[in-house]
């Protein structure tokens, strides 16, 4: 499991940071629409390279 630490939640600057968990079912592309974000913001402050590989209780940052 991927846990967020507070240096994870630091390198994504301005705004508010919102931990999400992935869930059964969950896609980065679901995930982006849901929270209104782009894919693309999504991976950069996750650092994922592969948007097809993310893990159910994996857990995101989210930037508002």
């Amino acid at each position: 499991m991927n846990k967020l630490t507070d240096e994870m939640l630091s390198e994504v600057s301005g705004g508010t940071k919102i931990p999400y968990v992935v869930e059964a079912g969950d896609t980065l592309n679901a995930i982006a629409q849901k929270k209104n974000v782009s894919v693309a913001d999504l991976m950069r402050w996750n650092n994922i390279q592969d948007a097809n590989l993310i893990r159910v209780g994996q857990q995101l940052v989210i930037k508002y």
